[in-house]
């Protein structure tokens, strides 16, 4: 199949499930891999563009003191992870399988998120404690993450939908012990 063709059915598909009120209709990861660089390239440019005039992303450049037009030059790509979404040495990846549903749109919040992790790895005087050392939830670079991430949500989709959020985080990172999940929950909605 020519490649522009490729692009136009498989956009038209995204444009299709977007539209579809059935859940349960997704797009095959093997398709979303096949989409050409530039149509994810795209998808990561409208992300760019929504997110630049975001106040939570705007707060967040200027705690750093960055020019928030440089959110056009952050390197982003899709690629296969074992997570959502990350940043490696100032490479933010997210997960092809973000695109398996159609609607990237609900997943600008880890763009948010890794953002946050580009502007600590791009601005610091020392490198960023990884999320592989120690516990993930209670690396305070995580935790500045995740409560960017959290308060987007809550702009965007309501209270409801970011403590929806950071219950599953918690449930997803086995948090059993009561005032533990307290404390964390309290700590990653702290903005909200």
């Amino acid at each position: 199949m020519h490649s522009l063709s490729m692009e136009i059915n498989l956009i038209s598909l995204f444009g299709y499930i977007y539209m579809s009120s059935k859940k349960s209709e997704k797009i095959p990861l093997s398709a979303v891999k096949k989409l050409p660089y530039q149509s994810l390239n795209r998808m990561i440019k409208k992300m760019r563009e929504y997110l630049k005039h975001d106040g939570v992303v705007q707060e967040m450049f200027d705690k750093y003191g960055v020019d928030i037009e440089e959110i056009d030059l952050i390197p982003m790509r899709f690629g296969n992870l074992d997570v959502s979404a990350k940043t490696d040495h100032g490479v933010i990846i997210f997960n092809y399988k973000l695109l398996t549903d159609g609607d990237f749109f609900k997943d600008f919040s880890y763009g948010v998120h890794e953002m946050t992790h580009w502007l600590q790895q791009t601005t610091g005087d020392k490198p960023t404690q990884s999320a592989d050392d120690g516990n993930y939830l209670d690396n305070p670079f995580e935790q500045e993450g995740f409560q960017n991430q959290v308060e987007y949500i809550a702009n965007q989709f309501g209270d409801g939908e970011a403590e929806n959020y950071v219950d599953d985080l918690l449930e997803h990172h086995e948090v059993e012990d009561d005032k533990e999940y307290d404390d964390k929950k309290e700590t990653l909605m702290a903005k909200v």
